[in-house]
């Protein structure tokens, strides 16, 4: 690629908009054409965040209107729900293409966004503002979705759990054999996931050395999870029953989910299909253990194991990712790269840090 795709960066100064602005600085294909945020507008993104000294000192510009998609090739909306929503009808009519990283663009239809916004406890009205385009976004799950992502003018980056839930669970509902398309899901998250803004749960005191679940059967990302498992290869149906809990650590999401099976298959014959599903794809790895919080740690790798108890009719899936990369910015990245023509893997090439 001669010319560098412009990328500009739409809630710059939040964890989402850190994370990928930390890949975009190491990107050998792209450049950033603007920060955009409310928040420290007017000041350098080096003094937002310290730990990018020497790396970029672009000052953070506020979130002028007439600026959103001025002078480059792409917008990424790190940003609250119903925000892209506002630009999204005049960066299309100028072919501007984007990725929204909250659930404005998630859903081919209105019925599954009313579905989402009424339960996400941010959003206060479940009426989509641009439905007519609806149907041109994909949903961003690079491994499913690659081909129409290429094409996309706008994608629809997956929620952090939801990524972790759908490829943990694709490659048995392709195939149509949860019993009633019903799973499962306790779901473990770092505190990061909540975002920057601070709240009573995320006081020191309240979440070292506890486990809170949250919003149990009622979170917004099971919508996503449902319509994506319920219409993908055999499947006609899926029901989700997810807990979700916040952890007293930083970073990381591990589901554990629980299924019956229509018939009886060996642990070694479903480890061979999730290899044989997820072959060629760089960011898979399905493990013969279960995967840990550290063994994704700072890396775009979802890890998946598979497990049966006796009679191989009742599975354990296990999936495990870095909320704020696979989760988030390393998604968004990988979609990013698929958009503009280049190896999945550009740019994304930093591996788990351990310990």
């Amino acid at each position: 690629m001669a010319t560098k795709v412009r990328a500009q960066l739409v809630g710059a100064t939040g964890y989402g908009g850190l994370g990928i602005l930390e890949l975009l600085l190491g990107h050998p294909n792209f450049e950033i054409s603007a920060l955009i945020a409310r928040d420290d507008a007017g000041r350098r993104i080096d003094h937002v965040y310290p730990h990018l000294t020497g790396r970029c000192e672009m000052v953070v510009q506020g979130p002028d209107d007439a600026e959103i998609g001025k002078d480059c090739d792409v917008v990424i909306f790190a940003t609250p729900d119903r925000v892209s929503q506002g630009y999204a009808a005049d960066l299309t009519s100028r072919g501007v293409r984007f990725i929204d990283y909250s659930g404005d663009y998630r859903f081919g239809n209105t019925e599954d966004y009313a579905r989402y916004a009424d339960r996400h406890p941010s959003i206060k009205e479940s009426t989509h503002t641009t439905p007519d385009l609806l149907s041109s976004a994909v949903y961003g799950v690079s491994e499913l979705n690659a081909a129409a992502i290429a094409e996309a003018p706008i994608v629809g980056n997956p929620g952090c759990f939801a990524i972790g839930i759908v490829l943990g669970m694709a490659p048995l509902y392709a195939e149509g054999i949860i019993q009633d398309g019903t799973v499962i899901v306790d779901g473990l998250t770092g505190s990061s996931g909540a975002g920057k803004k601070p709240a009573p749960t995320q006081h020191f005191s309240h979440l070292n050395d506890n486990v809170i679940p949250y919003r149990v059967l009622n979170h917004q990302h099971v919508v996503e999870t449902e319509f994506t498992l319920g219409r993908i290869g055999e499947s006609t149906a899926a029901t989700v029953d997810f807990i979700p809990h916040l952890l007293g650590t930083t970073r990381g999401i591990l589901n554990t989910m629980h299924a019956t099976l229509t018939r009886p298959t060996s642990r070694a014959t479903l480890m061979e299909r999730y290899r044989s599903f997820f072959a060629g794809h760089p960011f898979v790895r399905v493990l013969d253990e279960p995967p840990t919080l550290k063994g994704t740690l700072g890396s775009n790798y979802i890890d998946l194991s598979v497990f049966t108890a006796e009679g191989d009719r009742r599975i354990t899936v296990m999936s495990s990712i870095d909320n704020l990369m696979k989760g988030q910015s390393g998604s968004a990245m990988q979609n990013l790269n698929i958009m503009f023509g280049l190896p999945q893997t550009t740019g994304l090439d930093r591996g788990p840090l351990y310990p």
